[in-house]
């Protein structure tokens, strides 16, 4: 008879892609007991809390540790039942629960409440996982109108809680070009969950593809993830619309198009752009974050959030000679740097020093 499996506690506040995955992985080697933090409406946040409460209450004595999606007020009660019990946890710190932009309403430290939970977490917790190395600390220059730094050891500048980055990983052998599919020259892709956000089409820089199309109309910007008959005013005729899909028909809208755009404010690993980059996209980025680090000499940087510099990249872009290559070295980053099994293996080791 196998011996059983220790127990691990896991917490999220949404199951995204990336919890899925990582709730898969921790399942090899633990009995993974979860639970996610989801109210439906503000008013039943305290209604969550209270069933976090009585679930960490009558499962912390069996757990080995505890694991937590992103700090926040979720993240408060495992920290702490962690400590009390002497239970590590650890939190996987992933990007908002890094980041402050008032200018914008984002980020964990925007909102002094949350952020003090958030705080207190990271406080309390054993340990820190962040994905990659400039949620921890980052100069920003991207544009003047939030703070200089960002990073959570930024925002909480007597935390002691020692950290470990432990990147995000994929899929190579699923994520590739499809050889089916024709690649369309001046082609410029972006996936965007709540495109009809104000505030989202800010933080993801969708703004920005919606002016520049109007100044580089040789240009065609297709943005994935719109609502139903869903326009933006103003739209222009080089601007398509496709509604939100699934990951295995992601991938041949990745491999029709020759860029991937990712001009967000803030990002922590962006998982787009990185399945994108599989399947020989060549990467367009904001200066923010993890982006031009990851995308190395694979593609092309926004220094500044202006649309005028923009257009100058977008033409520099069109004009290289050289895309099938750097596509092909946009795989090679990805699949040789940051492959599932590296993840995988960190993560479970790093549950295990703890």
């Amino acid at each position: 008879m196998s011996a059983r499996k220790p127990v691990l506690l896991y917490f999220y506040p949404a199951q995204s892609s990336f919890v899925v995955k990582d709730l898969r992985l921790m399942e090899q080697q633990y009995e993974v007991r979860h639970q996610g933090f989801l109210p439906a409406k503000k008013w039943q946040t305290p209604l969550v809390w209270l069933g976090q409460f009585f679930f960490l209450l009558s499962h912390i004595w069996q757990a080995k540790a505890l694991v937590v999606m992103f700090a926040g007020y979720h993240s408060f009660f495992p920290a702490l039942f962690g400590k009390l019990a002497r239970k590590p946890c650890l939190i996987v710190a992933g990007g908002t629960d890094c980041v402050s932009f008032p200018s914008i309403g984002y980020g964990v430290f925007t909102n002094p409440i949350l952020g003090r939970f958030a705080r207190w977490s990271y406080q309390l917790a054993a340990h820190i996982a962040p994905v990659h190395e400039k949620l921890v600390w980052q100069d920003y220059t991207y544009q003047p109108n939030d703070f200089l730094h960002q990073g959570f050891r930024f925002h909480c500048p007597d935390l002691k809680t020692p950290h470990t980055v432990v990147y995000n990983g994929y899929d190579a052998s699923f994520w590739q070009p499809d050889p089916a599919v024709v690649r369309q020259p001046n082609s410029f892709l972006t996936v965007c969950a709540g495109l009809n956000m104000r505030f989202t089409q800010r933080l993801k820089g969708v703004d920005l593809i919606l002016e520049v199309a109007h100044l580089v109309p040789e240009a065609t910007f297709t943005i994935v993830g719109a609502p139903d008959s869903f326009k933006f005013p103003n739209q222009a005729a080089n601007v398509k619309l496709l509604p939100k899909m699934p990951l295995a028909d992601l991938k041949g809208i990745y491999s029709a198009h020759t860029f991937y755009m990712q001009l967000s404010m803030s990002e922590g690993f962006p998982n787009a752009l990185s399945e994108s980059m599989l399947c020989g996209c060549v990467p367009v980025v904001s200066q923010v974050a993890a982006m031009p680090d990851l995308i190395g000499s694979s593609g092309f940087v926004l220094k500044e959030r202006k649309v005028e510099m923009l257009e100058q990249v977008v033409r520099q872009a069109m004009a290289a000679t050289n895309l099938r290559q750097m596509g092909q070295h946009a795989r090679t980053i990805m699949a040789e740097n940051y492959p599932e099994e590296r993840r995988e293996q960190e993560l479970l080791l790093l549950l295990k020093s703890l």
